[in-house]
Parts: C-alpha cells; structure tokens; sequence
C-alpha cells in the first residue's frame, strides 16, 4: 500500500472493523512469533479503539518452546479454530497469511473482512474490505507496531514485548531481510518491552527429545554442492523442520539448507538461504505448488499432503521433494556426502 500513511490505515482498519458484529483473528495454522504477535497486537487495538473483544483462533499447534514461552509470559490466548463459531456476520482479519493459501484456517468460501501480510501477495484480493500487504517489510509485526504507533495509545508493556520478539524473530535479530522499517519499529518498541519476559522466551527450557531431534537431523544431514538437507521421519511439530533447517544453514560451506518431516499426513518442507539475491519462496513454491508454499527472498516453507499411509510411502514423498528442490537449485542429486 504504498502511498497510504500507516495513520491513514489504521482509521481504514477501524473503520471496517466498527459494529457489534464478532471478530476472529487467524494467524497461519501452526503460528510463530510474528504471526502471535501480530494477531496478539490487533486484538489490542481493536479492544482498545473499536471496545470490542476478539477471539484469535488457532488451526494447527504451537510446538516451539520459544513459541509457547511467549504464550505463556505474554498472556496470549489461543481458542482452537474448531471450537468458533463463524456465524454469517461474524468479522474474520487474517495476519500474516494470505486467502487461498494452505496454511490458515479461513472457512471455505469466506472473504475475511482484513488482510495484514509482509508476504508477497498471491492473488489480487479485490473483495477483501480491508488489504495490507508490505513484502518490503521484514515482519508483519512491524506493520503493526506502526498501527499501535500511530494510535497514540499507552503501549502495553506484553504488545510491546511480543511485537520486538516478533520483529526480532522473523528477521533473526534484524539480520535477516531486515528493512528501515523493521529497525525503526524495533527501536519504538524497545523501551516498553518486559526484558526479564524476553529473556525467558529467548531462552525457554526444553525437553531431553528437543536434542534428540538435532542429533538425528545432524546424522541424517546430507551436503550436495553448496546445498545441505536433512530428511526426518517424524517431527514433534510441524515448527521442527524451520528450526533445523535454520540451524543447518550456519554449515559455512553452503548456501542454501533444507530440513523436511512429516507431521501427521503432511510433509513439511523448510528452506532458507544465505542468497540475497535469490529466491527462496519462488524455488518452494515451483517444487510443492504455489498453494502449499510461500516465503521470501531468503526464508520459505511449505507442506505436501502425503496420499498413501505408512513408512515407505513418507519415505518416497520425501525423496520426491528432496530430488525436485535439487533439481530447481541446479544441484546434481548423486554428489551427496553426510555432514557427520
């Protein structure tokens, strides 16, 4: 929305979201720190200047312990998507996700009434009342740090502290597609939020299984050219994949790392890049369809339904999406060597 001041959207978001009729804010199914945050941040607002309440539902689970530290020291409530009701009048505002994509919960056949994404737009959208999506900006918790900048309102000291861990989150500490917005807002935020909650979350305890996961991924890692990829059989949750391959990619030897897992009747694909000038989400998107994956420059992630039940059947998905991903990054398959 280029143009259009911050100021001049939130009067735009309000104005929609006015009335006696309910809210439900979605985030993506399994949601991470930005998604949180940002969901965590309109409900705020909309409490705050609309004098409504708003259910944030959640499609999937929240498996990360950073993740559900936030939960926890934040005191952010999730109610499960399948226990709302979306009756005709209900308001629906989706944050960082977009319609037709895979990873949310919208009803079928529903336009949410909001739309707030820092993803690339995927379809026009012209039904929607209300669209905000900047893919220039680093995190959705930035775009509403400027709504709850603007409003003038006293910044509560939890918004302020999920709102940094989200923008920090997304854009690993500012390091990663970070824009002057994304730093700005950081630095807005700062001051308001709760550093002992953010030392918690940042360092949230896990369990013995957590590191069993890492040295099987660290096993299982295979170097093909300057590509690393790590196939695990099971995954805990659907998160799982996006904190290997995130560690994978620290290997100084490549530049792009992988991790893929099932998570019940889906495989789930993580990708990330030290590339700037590549294109991680477009790379996704060509090997699991446009639908089932999206991302950015440098970060993206996605999941394919597995059809047939068992071992074998997860074991050649996998192989199908590991072939076609080296395949697209112009890597030969037979050049593999384990990374351990």
């Amino acid at each position: 929305m280029a143009g259009v001041s911050p100021k001049s959207l939130l009067a735009g978001l309000l104005q929609v979201l006015e009335g006696t009729a309910p809210l439900v804010i979605l985030p993506h199914d399994n949601p991470d720190p930005d998604a949180l945050a940002s969901a965590a941040a309109l409900k705020f607002l909309v409490q705050e200047l609309v004098g409504k309440e708003a259910v944030i539902a959640q499609g999937g689970i929240v498996g990360r312990a950073e993740n559900r530290a936030m939960l926890t020291y934040l005191k952010i409530d999730l109610e499960p998507v399948d226990a709302v009701v979306f009756t005709d009048d209900t308001l629906v505002a989706l944050v960082d996700t977009q319609p037709g994509r895979m990873n949310n919960s919208l009803p079928p056949g529903r336009i949410p009434t909001v739309v707030i994404d820092h993803h690339p737009a995927y379809d026009r959208y012209e039904g929607v009342p209300f669209l905000d999506l900047r893919e220039n900006y680093g995190s959705t918790s930035t775009i509403l740090t400027e709504y709850v900048r603007e409003s003038r309102l006293e910044v509560e000291s939890k918004i302020a502290t999920a709102l940094f861990y989200g923008i920090m989150a997304e854009t690993q500490d500012l390091g990663r597609e970070s824009t002057p917005a994304d730093i700005a807002a950081a630095q807005f935020l700062y001051p308001y939020a709760n550093k002992r909650r953010l030392g918690k979350i940042e360092n949230a305890r896990v369990p013995r299984e957590y590191f069993a996961v890492f040295h099987e991924a660290i096993e299982r890692a295979q170097i093909y050219g300057n590509v690393v990829v790590s196939v695990l059989p099971e995954l805990q949750y659907p998160d799982m994949v996006a904190e290997v391959a995130d560690f994978l990619l620290r290997l100084d030897e490549v530049e792009w790392a992988c991790a893929i897992g099932r998570y019940k009747d889906h495989l789930h694909v993580s990708l990330r890049t030290t590339e700037r000038e590549a294109n991680a989400g477009e790379i996704l998107q060509r090997v699991l369809g446009s639908r089932w994956a999206g991302g950015h420059d440098m970060i993206a992630g996605g999941r394919k339904r597995i059809a047939e039940a068992g071992a074998g059947a997860v074991a050649r998905a996998a192989d199908q999406v590991q072939a076609q991903l080296l395949a697209a990054l112009a890597v030969k398959a037979s050049a593999g060597r384990p990374l351990v």
